[in-house]
């Protein structure tokens, strides 16, 4: 019996020091994270997304229940000035474009490239480059 509950408690003892082995794994790669409402500017932007920081640069992540309004040629920037700030005509001055709105509801996530050094922006927003209409964003800081 004592042989039994000896074995049973080091196999317990194993799981429990690998899960946490594979905790802390996890927290070394996810440097820093932060979540983020969307703020409307011309239309109504539901759901949140995650800036996040690993070994492998900066990640934005907009979540399972994101969705807003379809409009053709929308765009994901990072701009250097706070949404408050910006207007559509505005947008392309401040910012650098990370690429095509993936699609108008769902999970979705962009790279940021290793050569953007993101101190210098304040937002990344969803812009309609056609028209020059900005549909909202969040601030980063």
């Amino acid at each position: 019996m004592k042989i039994t509950s000896i074995i049973t408690a080091a196999i317990f003892s194993v799981s429990i020091l690998s899960a946490g082995t594979a905790v802390a794994q996890i927290n070394a790669n996810t440097v820093q994270s932060s979540q983020h409402k969307f703020e409307k500017k011309r239309y109504k932007i539901d759901g949140t997304a995650m800036l996040s920081k690993s070994e492998n640069g900066y990640e934005i992540q907009f979540s399972d229940d994101f969705k807003t309004k379809g409009g053709p040629d929308l765009k994901v920037y990072l701009s250097k000035k706070p949404v408050s700030e910006l207007e559509g005509e505005t947008v392309d001055q401040t910012s650098v474009k990370i690429g095509v709105l993936k699609s108008k509801k769902g999970q979705q996530s962009y790279i940021i490239p290793d050569t953007i050094d993101l101190s210098d922006y304040e937002s990344v927003v969803i812009h309609c480059e056609a028209f020059s209409v900005l549909w909202g964003g969040f601030d980063i800081r």
